[in-house]
């Protein structure tokens, strides 16, 4: 399942919406503080995904992640700095991933951070840092389900 903290663009949420369900995952999971899934932009990006992906919001936040590891999934932090290789979150290692993924910009914020099991980076190339938080969602969601 995908977790999201703090995305307010529409057309962002809409892509992740879009990708989850093109690529196999089960829910999203949203922070207090995410842009609204109906929202006429999010439903025309996600291509109308957003009706057929399961979703709802955790509150109180981060608190609720407790639930989210409590029934069986492995939080793991998309974060460009601390974090080891995405490869270690491949399908066969861990069968239930909860893929947590931060506000355009400014990424996971300190708490969520701090309630990850782990911390799991895109490789990059050319030194650049990050990607969108859309593609790197697209991506995330494919290796767990396709890796």
């Amino acid at each position: 399942m995908a977790v999201l903290e703090g995305l307010v663009d529409h057309t962002n949420l809409g892509a992740i919406f879009r990708s989850a369900a093109a690529l196999g995952m089960d829910a999203v999971l949203l922070s207090p503080d995410c842009a609204d899934p109906l929202y006429r932009r999010a439903v025309k990006t996600s291509m109308g995904a957003v009706f057929s992906v399961p979703y709802a919001r955790l509150d109180p936040w981060p608190d609720s992640l407790a639930a989210v590891r409590e029934a069986g999934f492995e939080l793991l932090a998309l974060t460009p700095s601390g974090a080891e290789d995405f490869t270690v979150a491949k399908s066969h290692l861990l069968p239930r991933a909860a893929l947590m993924l931060g506000a355009e910009g400014d990424g996971l914020t300190p708490r969520a951070l701090a309630a990850a099991d782990q911390r799991v980076r895109i490789p990059m190339a050319h030194g650049i840092d990050s990607l969108n938080v859309g593609a790197a969602a697209a991506i995330a969601f494919y290796a767990v389900n396709h890796g």
